[in-house]
């Protein structure tokens, strides 16, 4: 076990003023500056610190509040806000450019596939908010191009990254079984760091009733999904789990892991972060290298960060973008000689299927999940159609209709508290047992289904310029076959589940949307846009994660995937974050 030193650092006092801050940056050369406090940035800039070097982290986000009261006072934030559940816990945080955009500071293309990726520029960014589903890619997922004729293989291997998936489980903590890896024959050179989360009753009446139940030829096997929180109390300073059923957005014990466990480790070894100061543009010489960061802070005043090296952490659309607006040097931005900064956006396309199953199952206990089907990441069909992971829920119909309110109505059998109380005029003790008798047995099944790089799907700058004067992205995005096949085939495996449960036909709900191969939700993991590659002519960034063209300019998190996979990015972005953590540290005298 790694016990972290992990202590109350506050934030705010860290950071001082900023106004003061800028000028005085203006005239020192750090070593190393990142851009963005998230998973990437913030584990980058304690490996660094720890190694000596002199690392300031800017973020468009307002500091965050560490004391050991904050999380109480984020609770009560939550329960008493009206926005969009994962920005409701940090509204107050969020960039204040970014405020009067409640669906988010992009703006999309008409007439296209909407793109329903979110993310929140705020300290410690949109990973605070995060599930907490830390999944290996397997090792076809680097070799798409090569075993199946589809997107593109990647610079590195699985087995590069493997001893690098063992140090980023080791750093935020995850909880699992080797039963995820091994269906898909990926290698384990270590364990995980602790044991599974248990697995709930949910998952284990679901288990014990599709037992025998093939589909595409497989038979189908449920396991414990591996995640970044604590089964052991006391790991790397963290709480056990208390089960609350609120990951996403907020875990109100700290079992889960977030990024500000890194950057309080990051601070208290000698990082400097400057909050609420959003990045407008880098400055390069003429030989490539970078060598400015000038960022604008919340009180309107402007500074400049000069460094060695400089670190591009902030998000798959926020990384284009300043790259793209970083355009009165070189016309077409930094780093874009190839003409794919921006392109090639994915995310993960969701399939969400509901149902009422024939036994009390006693959902809204323990995390939103704790297991999943994983079998169907990896296979021959993918020359033909998407991959996808399933996820058992464990908080009934919240992530479908917004039970037990039901802001999106299914059916007539899939009532909620608003519809009994409004519609039917319930109250007392028949609200309660109606409440009762749908709320226990309600459940549904979730998959996370892949998506192509297609240059097509791109962030690029419109003409509407946010309260900085600075161009808002905007997206254009497209849905392919591959995916929406993959859509259907997830759809036809929630339908073989819920008629092995038993389940009445008038009980379950495969489609909710007209369109029956459109993706029902985004999983707001956001990747491709600055894609890794040997070739200079047809990627942005090498095996290292440095830009082609600028040695001194390195980009951090899921932007440099060159294909989505099925499995949730987060633990491949923490991988390749220490393993650009080591490179640094290994390269900097040359830089």
């Amino acid at each position: 076990m790694v016990n972290l030193p992990i202590g109350p650092a506050n934030l705010d006092n860290v950071i001082g003023q900023i106004g003061e801050a800028s000028d005085a940056m203006s005239t020192n050369l750090r070593d190393v500056a990142i851009i963005g406090s998230g998973f990437a940035g913030s584990l980058i800039a304690n490996s660094l610190a720890q190694a000596g070097m002199d690392v300031v982290l800017i973020e468009a986000g307002l500091p965050m509040d560490d004391e050991t009261h904050a999380r109480q006072r984020r609770r009560e934030t939550f329960a008493n806000s009206d926005e969009a559940e994962v920005f409701a816990p940090y509204t107050d945080l969020i960039a204040p450019q970014d405020r009067g955009y409640k669906s988010g500071s992009y703006i999309q293309e008409a007439a296209a596939d909407r793109f329903e990726g979110q993310y929140m520029r705020l300290t410690g960014g949109t990973g605070l908010a995060w599930l907490g589903t830390a999944l290996r890619m397997c090792p076809n997922d680097f070799l798409m191009q090569t075993m199946y004729g589809r997107g593109r293989d990647w610079p590195v291997s699985y087995d590069d990254l493997e001893p690098w998936y063992c140090a980023a489980e080791e750093a935020i903590g995850v909880a699992g079984s080797p039963e995820a890896d091994t269906s898909l024959n990926s290698s384990r050179s270590k364990p995980f760091p602790m044991p599974a989360i248990p697995q709930s009753y949910a998952d284990k009446y679901v288990i014990d009733r599709i037992g025998g139940l093939h589909f595409d030829s497989r038979e189908i096997s449920i396991v414990p999904t591996p995640q970044a929180r604590n089964s052991v109390d006391g790991y790397n300073g963290r709480p056990l789990c208390e089960g609350y059923s609120s990951c996403v957005p907020l875990c109100p014990a700290g079992a889960k892991y977030d990024p500000l466990v890194h950057l309080r480790l990051a601070l208290l070894n000698g990082a400097e972060l400057l909050a609420g100061s959003a990045v407008s543009k880098l400055d390069a010489s003429e030989d490539g290298r970078i060598t400015s960061a000038w960022f604008e802070t919340s009180d309107g005043s402007t500074g400049r960060v000069q460094a060695r090296a400089f670190v591009l952490a902030a998000n798959g659309i926020e990384t284009p973008r300043l790259l793209l607006q970083s355009n009165h040097q070189r016309a077409a931005g930094l780093a874009n000689e190839s003409g794919l900064v921006g392109r090639n956006l994915m995310d993960h396309v969701e399939k969400h299927s509901w149902a009422i199953v024939p036994d009390q199952i006693f959902p809204y206990r323990g995390p939103q999940s704790t297991s999943g089907i994983e079998l169907f990441r990896d296979g021959p069909f993918r020359r033909d159609r998407a991959a996808f992971r399933t996820a058992l829920r464990n908080d009934g119909w919240r992530n479908v209709s917004g039970a037990p309110f039901e802001y999106k109505p299914l059916s007539s059998a899939a009532v909620g508290l608003l519809e009994l109380v409004d519609q039917q005029h319930l109250i007392g003790e028949d609200l309660f047992n109606n409440v009762h008798r749908l709320g226990i047995r309600q459940f549904a099944l979730q998959s996370v289904v892949e998506m192509l790089p297609d240059p097509a799907n791109r962030v690029a700058l419109s003409s509407e310029i946010d309260r900085l004067g600075l161009p808002r992205p905007k997206i254009q995005f497209r849905l392919d076959k591959y995916s929406r096949h993959g859509i259907a085939a997830a759809a036809r495996l929630h339908r073989e589940i819920f008629r092995k449960l038993g389940c009445n036909v008038t009980d379950i709900g495969i489609h909710i949307q007209d369109d029956r191969t459109a993706s029902d939700a985004g999983g707001s993991h956001i990747m491709g846009t600055t894609v890794m590659g040997n070739d200079p002519t047809t990627s942005v960034v090498d095996a290292n994660c440095t830009a082609h063209h600028h040695r001194n300019l390195f980009v951090a998190g899921s932007a440099v995937f060159p294909t989505g996979a099925a499995a949730n990015p987060t633990l491949t972005i923490c991988a390749l974050s220490l393993r650009l953590a080591q490179h640094l540290k290994a390269t900097m005298r040359a830089l």
